[in-house]
């Protein structure tokens, strides 16, 4: 039996994550034997999320067909008790899906969670598939939940994993106390197999949300053992306690490869293309430049939250053969670049402004002409002398610092670790 959960939390209290290990612990005190459940996210461009756009899932291993009423009204017990039903944003869903209907349907199901984490996906259409899979729903107010109810149950490998630590209920609200260098200490000696931890360019602790949540922390990873042993290196507030998620943090499940004119808004994307115009620095710190491929042409951005990442998206020059990895911006249709691969490198020139008549310095007049300061004579830049300049970049990939990223990104350590 596979339960899906979301849209039981707000951004003033209580989280769906929490809910669920408290329904795990109590299904577990009942004699069920449980799988490792599941967190997963879907698209980011959700304008109507809470917080993270996610969903959670429990699958029950020794289900059997008479225990269905004490688990739906366990289940509904908890939702009720545990859903912040009083903010209008809040609409929570339960989806029930027995084993044998999960295996009986799995390219409907593998299709809705690619549709839930590319596109913008409706009640009516997650009720239209729970359906077809012959599932069982419960919606409350607005119902919205069972659409990442049904996608936390219907999701596909990769996978990684979070251990999502949880505070004393007396401490829910108050500011979290965790030791900064412990996270760092902890980062270090669990990485590659830990992720975003910390963020050295901006010194800050990533493993903490800001929201008055009853989470304390969550440690991504891609091996359990290392998640325990990065637990137990943090120090400060203690926690009440701690549940292991598999999830799909990390993966870039939400990206696809796509030509430019197949490109549209609010999905994500990894494009292959020349830089057809270079970067420019717009108001309010974001930088810009224009991607082209065999179909067509767009922009591409790095906003001001990526801080140093603009530095490099500053280097790219007309001609660069570059993927770029992110999201579709509706209006104007943009891309907000997550990271880049630089696959090829144009060659930039410099040219030797020395005037070939008299040695004095020359300047540039216009797009084809260079003028000497001192004898007046103009020169075509065709026919002025120019050297190669070494770039200030390389070959290969390039991303935002991990307070800039997404829960979805693959983080550049994980490259070779995971597909």
């Amino acid at each position: 039996m596979f339960i899906g959960i979301d849209d039981t939390d707000s951004r003033r209290k209580l989280c769906t994550t929490y809910l669920a290990t408290l329904l795990y612990e109590e299904l577990k005190n009942n004699g069920f034997i449980l799988d490792i459940p599941k967190l997963i996210r879907f698209n980011p461009s959700v304008k109507y999320k809470t917080r993270g756009n996610g969903g959670v899932s429990l699958r029950i291993l020794n289900y059997k067909r008479e225990d269905f009423k004490f688990i739906k009204d366990l289940v509904i017990d908890f939702v009720e008790k545990y859903s912040d039903l009083e903010d209008e944003n809040t609409n929570p869903g339960v989806v029930f899906l027995e084993h044998k209907n999960y295996k009986n349907h799995r390219e409907i199901l593998k299709n809705y969670y690619k549709e839930v984490l590319y596109n913008i996906v409706d009640v009516d259409y997650a009720e239209k598939i729970i359906k077809l899979v012959n599932g069982y729903s419960i919606k409350y107010k607005l119902g919205r939940g069972i659409i990442g109810a049904l996608g936390a149950i219907s999701s596909t490998p990769p996978y990684t994993y979070e251990l999502i630590a949880y505070r004393y209920r007396d401490r829910w609200g108050t500011k979290r106390i965790i030791d900064e260098d412990s996270v760092i200490k902890m980062d270090k000696e669990t990485f590659p197999y830990t992720f975003d931890n910390y963020d050295y360019e901006n010194k800050k602790i990533l493993i903490t949300p800001n929201t008055p949540c009853p989470v304390l922390y969550g440690i991504r990873g891609i091996d359990i053992k290392y998640l325990i042993d990065a637990h137990f290196l943090v120090k400060g507030e203690k926690s009440e306690r701690f549940l292991i998620f598999k999830t799909n943090h990390g993966t870039d499940a939400h990206l696809r490869y796509m030509k430019i004119k197949d490109i549209y808004p609010n999905t994500g994307v990894i494009v292959y293309g020349y830089l057809s115009e270079e970067p420019k620095n717009l108001e309010g710190g974001h930088v810009k430049f224009k991607l082209k491929d065999d179909t067509g042409e767009i922009d591409c951005i790095a906003y001001e939250p990526t801080k140093k990442f603009r530095d490099i998206i500053r280097e790219l020059i007309v001609g660069d053969y570059i993927a770029v990895y992110g999201t579709v911006r509706e209006k104007p249709l943009t891309i907000n670049i997550e990271k880049i691969k630089i696959l090829k490198l144009a060659e930039k020139f410099e040219y030797i402004k020395e005037c070939p008549l008299c040695g004095g310095t020359l300047k540039s007049k216009g797009r084809t002409t260079f003028k000497c300061k001192k004898c007046k004579s103009s020169f075509n830049k065709e026919s002025v002398k120019k050297i190669i300049v070494e770039r200030n970049i390389k070959i290969g990939f390039y991303e935002v610092p991990p307070s800039a990223r997404r829960h979805l990104s693959k983080p550049i350590q994980l490259i070779d670790l995971i597909s």
